[in-house]
């Protein structure tokens, strides 16, 4: 067996992290370095980890707190293995998980970075289904496409290599949010992805997890530059059409997601823009026709149109 390092960033999550950790020993995979990097927590979460001392995991705390990237970088730094699996202390691994992405690593040389289906599980206990809904994952040498024009991978079903995260400078600290998918397309960009078309992960709804706050104003100022920057590098690999639909899907998805939290300023403009880019020039319209606070007024008033009608006929 490979030595797998697994990094676990933790802040403030001795509700979580004893969950994380069990499944990872539920893997039944004996060669594992584990690593909890406790970014500056104020509750419990350090003693729960040290219960764990005994099973070999190791604490890392950081003071002050350096954030999602800067805790996986901390940990990578660690790292005794020569593959590293990440795990966020909100999250599971499903059993097999390693096996199954570990015997992927074996038949394909060449991948860098093998990932697998994630679950999103509501607060309730309830089972969204794909993190990603129907949003195809793709694989090869050319999955940097894809991850351009959206993500498929979240970062707790990642199997990847030491060598390679460091290569590639691990994870940009100065990224707010989305440093995890600059680092896979980093990754994608220097070898093959590989991708086990079964759930192995659980993702739990925490809304105060480090990875949190994905929003409009952060899609806006680090994913989107994020993003254009890694177009930039790769701009004469792609024709002109995919370039344009790359951008368009990248705008139109953060336009809408404005308009429907009544940003319609910064909405209407990103999703016109997508439009101009070609991306789904018809559905982009339809859209603002349909979400513009005068026709979201115009549908609401022929709803309440028969009530009133009724009311009015009773009386």
């Amino acid at each position: 067996m490979q030595l797998i390092s697994v990094v676990i960033p933790a802040h403030n999550a001795a509700t979580t992290i004893a969950r994380a950790l069990d499944s990872i020993f539920a893997q039944g995979y004996d060669a594992l370095d584990i690593i909890v990097v406790d970014d500056c927590s104020t509750d419990a979460t350090t003693a729960v980890v040290e219960r764990y001392a005994g099973r070999g995991v190791r604490l890392i705390s950081l003071k002050p707190g350096r954030g999602a990237a800067g805790a996986r970088n901390a940990g990578i730094g660690a790292a005794r293995g020569d593959l590293i699996a990440f795990l966020d202390a909100d999250d599971e691994w499903l059993p097999g998980k390693l096996h199954k992405q570990v015997a992927e690593l074996a038949k394909r040389p060449r991948t860098i970075l093998v990932s697998c289906r994630s679950s999103l599980i509501a607060p309730n206990g309830a089972n969204l289904g794909n993190v990603y809904g129907s949003l195809k994952p793709a694989t090869g040498i050319d999955a940097w496409r894809t991850l351009l024009a959206y993500n498929f991978i979240t970062t707790p079903s990642v199997l990847t290599y030491r060598e390679a995260l460091r290569d590639a400078g691990c994870f940009n600290p100065a990224l707010k949010v989305a440093e995890d998918q600059d680092m896979w397309l980093k990754l994608a960009m220097k070898g093959e992805v590989a991708y086990v078309d079964e759930c192995l992960v659980l993702v739990h709804m925490m809304p105060n997890s480090l990875s949190s706050g994905d929003n409009v104003t952060d899609q806006l100022t680090y994913t989107l530059p994020m993003i254009m920057q890694h177009l930039r590098t790769r701009q004469s690999d792609l024709p002109r059409r995919e370039y344009n639909r790359i951008i368009g899907r990248r705008l139109g998805h953060v336009g809408r997601q404005a308009c429907g939290r009544g940003m319609y300023r910064v909405g209407i403009t990103l999703t016109l823009r997508s439009v101009l880019a070609g991306y789904e020039p018809v559905g982009g319209l339809l859209f603002l026709a349909k979400s513009l606070p005068p026709m979201r007024w115009l549908k609401n008033w022929m709803v309440k149109m028969p009530i009133r009608r009724a009311s009015s006929a009773h009386q």
